[in-house]
């Protein structure tokens, strides 16, 4: 799948997100967000697939996954779509070097890396094996962080309808 063809199957978009808004969010993080995102996030602004898309793999390090994508974020006012609602949501949870862009319809985190090795990288936390109080804080301690792709792109690319393993 290509990023215009899950534009297309994504239901509830706004128009695209103000370029003040994407700067500003930005400025919030300390970094620019990586381009292949950008250009998506400007042209969506968030939505939700209801978990008709799945990410099966492979990943980078030719493992399976399977991550569906329920909501799409954005700069939203409703809190399961809003970028910003969840970056203080889970904030301590996710490690910041990553960025909440999606979920799954189980209330685990897709990600986006925004610093470091990570950057640009797409990652799944799973909810459920949240590293403990003694947790540093990086994706290598956390435990609970699946590498799916090296970028958005491919990440959107290794997309499938539900049951569709071709």
């Amino acid at each position: 799948m290509d990023v215009g063809a899950f534009l297309a199957v994504i239901r509830g978009k706004l128009p695209p997100a103000p370029e003040g808004l994407v700067a500003d969010f930005e400025a919030s993080l300390g970094c620019k967000l990586p381009e292949d995102y950008r250009e998506f996030l400007v042209s969506c602004n968030g939505g939700h697939v209801g978990g008709a898309l799945w990410f099966k793999g492979p990943t980078p390090d030719g493992q399976t996954a399977d991550a569906g994508v329920h909501h799409v974020g954005g700069f939203r006012k409703e809190n399961y779509l809003s970028m910003n609602w969840r970056r203080e949501c889970y904030e301590g949870r996710i490690p910041n070097a990553l960025l909440w862009i999606m979920d799954d319809p189980f209330g685990n985190a897709i990600c986006l890396g925004i610093s470091g090795d990570s950057r640009g990288k797409v990652y799944f936390w799973d909810h459920e094996n949240e590293p403990g109080d003694d947790w540093d804080g990086s994706i290598e301690t956390a435990g609970n962080i699946q590498l799916l792709a090296n970028g958005f792109v491919e990440f959107v690319a290794g997309l499938k309808g539900r049951g569709n393993d071709a």
